[in-house]
């Protein structure tokens, strides 16, 4: 295999990946929007369906930063710290998100059996 063909593969492997770890994180929300209609709490669903873009937007400028400025290193290194502020962004976001619905579990956890 080219060197070509294998960074290729790398990419389009990192974008699925973030594609398949968003739409996850969609049917969590969809999930966690059903809890949130109910039982009236607020499970921040929106947060949880959005927050995983970032992950998206990470491999999209990593194809972006390997397409087209392959000649250039200083904007090959921005588009990359760009990549990782958007990664960070949204990994916390998730964890944010998912603690949040954690805690609401939690606490509908304690009624169970009291009337």
């Amino acid at each position: 295999m080219t060197e070509e063909l294998l960074q290729a593969y790398s990419l389009v492997t990192a974008v699925a990946g973030g594609l398949f770890f968003w739409i996850g994180f969609i049917i969590f929300g969809i999930t966690a929007r059903r809890y949130s209609v109910v039982f009236n709490k607020a499970t921040y669903y929106g947060l949880m369906m959005s927050a995983p873009s970032g992950i998206l937007i990470y491999s999209l400028l990593l194809i972006f930063r390997s397409a087209v400025f392959t000649k250039n290193p200083d904007i090959n290194f921005w588009i990359q710290v760009f990549a990782y502020v958007f990664l960070l962004l949204s990994s916390f976001l998730c964890l944010i998100s998912v603690l949040k619905l954690n805690k609401l579990i939690d606490e509908l956890k304690k009624y169970r059996g009291t009337k």
